[in-house]
């Protein structure tokens, strides 16, 4: 089958969009990837947990966790198999991804555009493929954004084997009463430090010092799933630069540029660890589809 134009798949956007409306809560569900380590022709998004596929599950906990939400899906890759699989839905827009640029690059792509959306409206963002998010996680997600009062939340995931076993990116939290995000640290990046000095870092006029263990025993890891004010959104994805191995734009750069504004940004581990999974491989797919089994029994 031949590659869809740009043409075919700009009429699949109109055909398929509706139109969003009285926008106070919006999720970015990213759905533009493909997934090459699955060695398989299909959308990454479109490979299933018990039957459906994962970007319709996490369709499915957003719009039963928040009453009256719009959703944007941002396609890319199998954009025009990803749009007919989802199908037309109220309140839900698609946009599209030409070229994937990375996270940040997709909400940008997905906020172009956007016009009368209330600065105070809180904008969701969630990977495709987190099939086993549900719609309790995002509830208790949105009251944790709210009682924080902070402009943007991570929710995070706390491994569960060995230290030496975790090549997550650690969430370095400030040591007072807030326990606010300072920033999120590669593993490769911990592993570089000195076993003799202190990791230091600057956060609202103090100096907070983590030694290289306390980084690598960290069990806290960010797993994709975010919230913001839509105004300090609009105000900072703008800024995001990839200056980065990559050369790709990543929402998470968002931590550090909010903060050296002064712009808070909070965290909260989710309950249920296996409601943060993704998955490249078939292994992890299958081990998801095993624990929905559990969950909710034969399909």
């Amino acid at each position: 089958m031949d590659k869809p134009n740009t043409t075919e798949i700009l009429e699949a956007l109109k055909k398929y969009s509706s139109e969003l409306r009285n926008v106070k809560e919006l999720a970015i569900i990213l759905a533009a990837g493909h997934g090459k380590r699955l060695k398989s022709e299909k959308s990454k998004m479109l490979h299933t947990i018990l039957g459906v596929p994962t970007v319709e599950r996490v369709f499915n906990a957003c719009i039963k966790a928040v009453k009256g939400i719009n959703v944007i899906i941002v396609v890319g890759i199998k954009a025009i198999e990803v749009m007919e699989a989802l199908g037309k839905k109220e309140k839900m827009i698609y946009v599209y991804q030409e070229v994937q640029n990375g996270t940040g690059h997709a909400v940008q792509v997905a906020l172009k555009g956007l016009i009368n959306i209330p600065a105070d409206a809180i904008v969701y963002i969630l990977p495709g493929d987190m099939g086993l998010i549900d719609s309790e996680t995002i509830k208790q997600f949105r009251k944790e954004f709210l009682k924080s009062k902070a402009d943007m939340i991570v929710l995070t995931g706390l491994f569960e084997g060995k230290s030496e076993e975790n090549y997550y990116g650690r969430m370095v939290r400030a040591k007072d009463e807030t326990g606010n995000v300072i920033r999120i640290m590669e593993n490769k990046d911990i592993l570089a430090l000195p076993e003799d000095k202190p990791y230091k870092v600057s956060y609202k006029g103090k100096e907070y010092s983590y030694c290289k263990d306390e980084l690598l025993k960290n069990s806290e890891y960010n797993s994709g799933v975010f919230a913001f004010r839509c105004g300090r959104l609009m105000e900072m994805i703008g800024m995001i630069k990839s200056e980065n191995v990559q050369n790709e734009i990543y929402i998470t750069d968002l931590i550090d540029l909010f903060n050296k504004k002064g712009f808070p940004v909070a965290a909260m581990a989710a309950e249920k660890n296996y409601v943060v999974m993704g998955f490249n491989t078939q292994e992890v797919l299958k081990e998801m589809n095993e624990i929905a089994r559990k969950i909710y029994g034969e399909n």
